[in-house]
């Protein structure tokens, strides 16, 4: 009996679409969105090592940024499935061209985000925190959108290793970038080597200019002489046709990225209207959250990578069985994650209140411990729900994720949040939790459903017939 288990699981790793190809593809996007994780983990514990005050404005600053960067990062990182299909389909001529469309569009996102800036005292404001926070917000969330515009186009370049299964330069280049941003994140949060202690602000000055390094990386490396020759990388014409197919795709991902982001801003934000307690539970919890959790992204998008390949190849085949490969490995990483919560979350959380006056960690204690167990249950829905809405998109069924998001994100958490907390007055920490806990269940029972539909095996987002 074992031994036939472990042949079905060696011949499973070994044929095409299996665990291995699979692996191949996705451990270095593990790598590159975990040390992404460990980058972030690294720099709100340096804030919370300064201020409890600067990492509590730091999450609700961050996400707001990130949410309405999501929607142009969204947009332009479908690029990723374009490349995939044309791979696939080899028609390698297509690619270069390609991504420099989806860095020209980059410069819309930036310049949004960049006057938006000049707005953020005003939003901030109408948002309600505590004003010794909100000073705090203000300062990060502006520097992050100064840095827009070397996130969003290393975004489009990303997409032109990821969509080829190239992903091994991806996690170099992420680990170039996030090295130089813990270092700098050291040298202007404390104060060191003659520069004054800056907080929040110098953790904002480290990640603008690590953004513009990992931006001088990838255009170095796309630029090079094989790229040129093969994928057409020193084409640089613009490309209207093309420009409106990404956003005919693109745009509904980056829509549904940046409602699924405002949802969680929009609760990050409601939980700080109850307190500073609740917000730094709730900051370090997703913090470590984040920390074990995105290696699902890199799950995710290999996901949609080998089913963009495959169908770009007419394989559907090919492509249900990466979908299952995709979904087995999620599995496993879920239960690890949860052995880790269970087990470790002790440790985990030391390295966030090492330094705390005894009566703030006797405050923090109790909340956090009590919050564990939504954090539990939430990592059994993320594995299913990362893995078939990756699936489906990466073959172009992305209006139908747009709208599942959007409806789910204002239905079942915007409204009945904004209701308790303006409405009828109730601030409860738990009850706020449960709000995204039922958030999470519905959309992955949803895009399970959609999946086994199976509409998605007829869709291409390019052009089949040439």
């Amino acid at each position: 009996m074992f031994s036939k288990i472990i042949k079905k699981l060696i011949k499973r790793y070994k044929c095409r679409a299996g665990y291995g190809e699979f692996l191949n593809i996705a451990i270095p996007l593990i790598i590159s969105t975990g040390l992404t994780s460990v980058q972030q983990f690294i720099n709100r514990m340096f804030l919370s090592w300064h201020s409890q005050v600067e990492l509590a404005a730091s999450l609700p600053a961050g996400l707001l940024n990130f949410t309405i960067m999501g929607l142009f990062i969204g947009t332009i990182s479908y690029v990723d499935v374009f490349v995939a299909q044309y791979y696939g389909k080899e028609d390698y001529s297509k690619i270069g061209p390609a991504v420099w469309q989806a860095v020209y569009m980059s410069f819309i996102g930036a310049f949004i985000l960049f006057i938006l800036s000049f707005f953020s005292g005003s939003i901030f404001a109408l948002i309600g925190h505590d004003p010794e926070i909100m000073k705090y917000e203000i300062i990060y969330f502006q520097l992050l959108c100064y840095g827009a515009f070397p996130v969003i186009a290393s975004t489009a370049f990303a997409g032109f290793y990821a969509g080829q299964g190239k992903t091994k330069v991806i996690v170099l280049v992420n680990i170039a970038a996030i090295f130089f941003n813990v270092i700098f994140d050291y040298i202007f949060i404390f104060g060191k080597f003659g520069f004054p202690s800056m907080g929040i602000k110098g953790a904002g000055i480290a990640t603008l200019i690590s953004s513009f390094i990992m931006l001088f990386i990838y255009t170095f490396l796309i630029l090079r002489k094989n790229n040129a020759m093969l994928f057409n990388t020193k084409i640089f014409d613009l490309d209207f046709e093309f420009m409106n197919r990404l956003l005919k795709y693109g745009f509904a991902n980056g829509v549904q990225l940046f409602f699924d982001i405002f949802g969680w801003t929009f609760f990050i934000f409601m939980i700080g209207k109850i307190g500073i307690t609740a917000l730094t539970a709730t900051t370090i919890l997703i913090n470590i959250n984040m920390l074990v959790f995105t290696p699902l992204i890199g799950l995710g998008i290999t996901t949609a990578i080998l089913v963009g390949q495959n169908l770009g190849r007419n394989n559907v085949f090919l492509a249900e069985r990466s979908v299952y490969s995709g979904f087995h490995i999620a599995l496993i990483q879920s239960c690890l994650v949860i052995l880790i919560y269970i087990f470790f979350m002790d440790y985990l959380v030391y390295f966030f209140v090492e330094g705390y006056a005894g009566t703030v960690i006797a405050e923090l204690k109790p909340v956090i411990n009590n919050l564990l167990v939504f954090l539990i249950i939430y990592a059994f829905c993320d594995p299913v729900c990362f893995i078939f809405s990756f699936g489906i998109k990466g073959a172009g069924d992305t209006a139908f994720v747009m709208k599942t998001l959007i409806l789910s994100a204002l239905g079942i958490v915007v409204i009945p949040l904004y209701l308790l907390n303006s409405v009828f007055n109730i601030h409860n920490v738990y009850l706020y939790w449960s709000i995204m806990l039922s958030y999470s269940v519905t959309i992955t029972v949803i895009f399970v459903l959609r999946y086994y539909g199976g509409k998605w095996k007829n869709m291409r987002v390019i052009e089949m017939n040439q």
